[in-house]
């Protein structure tokens, strides 16, 4: 009975070990995405932080690990939330992982005042001045012949002034194709002065 009962156990266990070696074989990214992150949120430093986010954000399939990576932004690692956040205005930060980044503000609508409340945060300039900034930038590039693209990271700056500028739907999937008609339409509805204070802590406690 008891010879039985460990045969099955066994047995079990192994199974379970090669259902566990199919997962990690049809999930690589996410599992490494994960770690990643861990690793990134229990630097001591932020120079160390974005060592391992450097190393993470390259590579051939840098996409889909950039993708990974955002999707644990505001899921309960602040430290984490930081040093990401940063990083996306980094020289070294790929434009795929300021996309992923982007575009994961608008899949999680609940990211979004995080992010505008992080860049009025951060703001070189008093925030309702650093906004006023972008939307003059935007007014002149909206005249422009031809038509230029913005970067993605302008692409994350216009989010955040949307979002603080009380339309966070113009925000959503903003892309550096389609901020031209998007912009004009803020416009269009955008207090004289834009009223935008400085949070105390750079992110919502």
């Amino acid at each position: 009975m008891m010879r039985r009962l460990l045969l099955t156990l066994a047995i079990l266990l192994l199974l379970g070990g090669m259902a566990a070696l199919v997962w990690l074989y049809l999930h690589p990214t996410q599992l490494t995405g994960q770690f990643a992150g861990y690793r990134v949120g229990a630097a001591s430093t932020y120079s160390l932080a974005k060592r391992e986010i450097a190393g993470f954000d390259s590579g051939s399939d840098r996409k889909a690990k950039d993708r990974e990576l955002v999707a644990g932004w505001g899921t309960g690692n602040r430290q984490f939330d930081l040093y990401l956040a940063k990083y996306l205005s980094e020289p070294e930060c790929s434009d795929d992982l300021r996309q992923a980044f982007s575009l994961e503000l608008g899949w999680r609508e609940e990211l979004l005042p995080r992010w505008a409340h992080y860049w009025a945060w951060r703001a070189k300039q008093d925030p309702a001045a650093e906004a006023d900034s972008v939307v003059e930038y935007l007014t002149a590039l909206a005249q422009a012949t031809p038509p230029r693209l913005l970067t993605w990271r302008e692409v994350l700056d216009v989010q955040a002034v949307f979002a603080l500028g009380g339309r966070p739907d113009l925000a959503h999937r903003l892309s550096p194709e389609n901020w031209r008609d998007r912009f004009e339409e803020f416009s269009r509805a955008k207090p004289e002065d834009l009223e935008i204070k400085r949070p105390a802590s750079p992110l919502p406690e």
